[in-house]
């Protein structure tokens, strides 16, 4: 009896550890792989166990961003001159470039140079002429005026104004004359570069015929036509800017210019665009175009190096406002009807346990999703104020099915691309059994 009750007592105790030791089996397995949710009545897995999205991360931080708008127009030279002879004449030569060759279109010329000169031989006689007379009439006017002074009636009044009127028409006479040979040279009112030259030496022109033109191509003008809807905002920020040289506070330089970034069209052999040219707003327009009904603006540029030519066309991006905000990636932002939102990733503290016992914690990432209510769209990026969100991570890849507080992992763009191309291989041979199977 002793020795039954000893092998029960025994068989008793390994069934009591047998049960103890599937309950921790159970229990551990219930931590492991998730617990009951009372509501749902279904299991949860564990944190360290539930799957984690791919998503590709772009680090950002809030910068001053100059908002902007573009518009296209063509090249036009500062200023540009049509010159012509005063006098009529027959052009005796051409100025001379730098090189000793007749001026041609192209040349550069200094203001004051010589362009062209009339055979003045014609001019000149005319001059000694005047001066002859001019001669003549002092010395008559001095003979008079000696014998008006006398009195005793050998010169009436009437004799001597008409002497002092002969004196004053041939001095008149000679000034013109004067005047007329000094126009048989054409010469440059401004420096700049020769746009057209319509005559050839030995030919005869008449008085106001045009001769050269030339321009002022050091600074350019590129024109614009702007809506009267963007107008209001330009000369806001036109405003800004004189308020902001008058008091000269700011201590970044761009506050104080009406910056335009223009771009020229077209790219050159090797399929590249011309670099981007820095300009400033010189003027708007204060009257709309009576056919277009769009409004003019002027935007000066640098064209020192003459690299620019009047008639290009180009684009510019006019800086209508300057900000602190985020420059989101244009793929980062997605939008559901009128709404745009993106993915940020933070950290979320998680206790990491081991059987019964928390261990410590980890740090995983879960996506937040950031509905945006005020955004920009400046091409390729999206800009986002500063004041309205706190950003720092923004999911740039693999955010088309995350949710808010999804547990993520973040790799590298060519991870996540390998890991999407696994997921598309280890599909594909299903599919294939599927289209042999239909």
């Amino acid at each position: 009896m002793t020795e039954v009750a000893k092998k029960v007592g025994q068989y008793v105790v390994l069934i009591a550890i047998t049960v103890f030791a599937c309950a921790v089996m159970w229990y551990v397995s219930s931590r492991s792989t998730g617990v009951h949710d009372d509501a749902a009545g279904v299991a949860k897995p564990a944190v360290a166990a539930r799957t984690k999205a791919l998503v590709s991360v772009t680090a950002i931080r809030p910068e001053v961003v100059d908002l902007t708008v573009r518009q296209s127009g063509k090249i036009r030279a500062w200023e540009d001159y049509t010159l012509a002879f005063e006098v009529a004449g027959r052009v005796q030569e051409l100025g001379v470039n730098e090189q000793g060759r007749p001026l041609d279109v192209g040349d550069r010329v200094q203001a004051g140079q010589v362009l062209a000169r009339l055979d003045d031989r014609i001019y000149a006689a005319r001059k000694s002429e005047a001066v002859a007379q001019l001669e003549q009439a002092a010395s008559d006017l001095r003979r008079d005026r000696r014998l008006f002074e006398q009195g005793r009636g050998a010169l009436t009044e009437a004799e001597y104004q008409d002497t002092l009127t002969r004196q004053a028409v041939a001095l008149a006479q000679q000034e013109v004359a004067i005047k007329n040979l000094e126009d048989t040279v054409l010469v440059s009112p401004v420096t700049g570069t020769i746009a057209r030259r319509l005559v050839e030496a030995g030919e005869s022109v008449t008085a106001h015929e045009a001769v050269f033109e030339v321009v002022e191509n050091d600074q350019l003008l590129l024109v614009v036509d702007v809506p009267e809807s963007r107008v209001r905002e330009l000369e806001a920020r036109m405003r800004q800017v004189e308020k902001a040289r008058r008091e000269n506070r700011s201590a970044d330089p761009e506050d104080k210019v009406f910056r335009a970034r223009v771009n020229l069209e077209g790219r050159d052999a090797f399929g590249a665009r011309p670099p981007m040219i820095n300009g400033e707003v010189h003027q708007i327009a204060q009257v709309a175009d009576e056919r277009t009904k769009l409004f003019e603006v002027e935007i000066r540029i640098d064209n020192r190096d003459r690299l620019l030519r009047p008639g290009m066309v180009a684009t510019a991006d006019l800086v209508t406002k300057r900000v602190l905000a985020y420059r989101v990636p244009d793929v980062a932002v997605m939008f559901r009807g009128a709404d745009a939102y993106l993915f940020t990733v933070r950290e979320q503290p998680t206790p990491v346990e081991a059987i019964f016992w928390e261990v410590g914690q980890a740090d995983l990432r879960v996506a937040n999703r950031v509905n945006l209510e005020q955004w920009v769209d400046q091409g390729d990026s999206i800009v986002v104020p500063a004041a309205d969100h706190d950003l720092h991570a923004v999911v740039t890849r693999g955010q088309q099915r995350l949710t808010d507080g999804q547990y993520v992992r973040v790799v590298n763009a060519d991870e996540l691309r390998g890991g999407m191309t696994d997921a598309t291989a280890q599909r594909r041979p299903d599919q294939d059994q599927a289209a042999d199977v239909n």
